[in-house]
């Protein structure tokens, strides 16, 4: 790809939202993953006209350069889950010590029930409960179909309600 910016712009604009949807999904941190779709973007424009890549796999190129930055992102450090606490129960600010440790159990088992989906149930999960992406957007990210999105999400809301009620009960 020569360096020619409308060309690049166009390429950058079709493609962000979902790289960085994608990148956010696999490293849970959105801050994180906008940097590693920017250095996938900065590589392929200082590459210029050193990297000829049919517009056809392009999208292939671009989302396995950010799978892989991902996954080297990842082994630099370890996967947080913190992003996930907004959506999680918080402690009373009041009562005391013991709403705040019931808090941090069922958040920790929550965490650990999602961490034991398969990989792209929770990916798809994450993609949905996190970064409130509709089934139709996590299709075409994942180049998946909208019904298999769909399968995958209520598959893994079953496990964790079934899971979840088994430790309260």
């Amino acid at each position: 790809m020569a360096k020619d910016t409308s060309t690049f712009e166009k390429l950058f604009y079709k493609y962000r939202p979902g790289l960085v949807a994608f990148a956010g999904s696999i490293i849970q941190n959105s801050d994180d993953a906008e940097e590693i779709v920017h250095d996938v973007f900065l590589a392929i424009w200082n590459q210029g006209e050193q990297r000829q890549i049919e517009e056809a796999g392009m999208k292939s190129y671009l989302f396995t350069s950010v799978k892989n930055r991902c996954l080297n992102h990842i082994r630099k450090s370890k996967l947080d889950y913190s992003d996930l606490t907004d959506d999680l129960p918080t402690p009373d600010q009041s009562p005391g010590v013991l709403a705040q440790i019931e808090a941090r159990e069922a958040e920790a088992k929550v965490h650990f029930l999602i961490d034991q989906l398969p990989t792209k149930c929770k990916q798809i999960f994450i993609m949905s409960r996190l970064y409130e992406l509709s089934h139709k957007e996590i299709a075409e990210v994942l180049d998946l179909s909208p019904k298999t999105i769909e399968n995958q999400v209520s598959i893994a809301l079953k496990y964790l309600k079934d899971h979840l009620s088994r430790t309260t009960s």
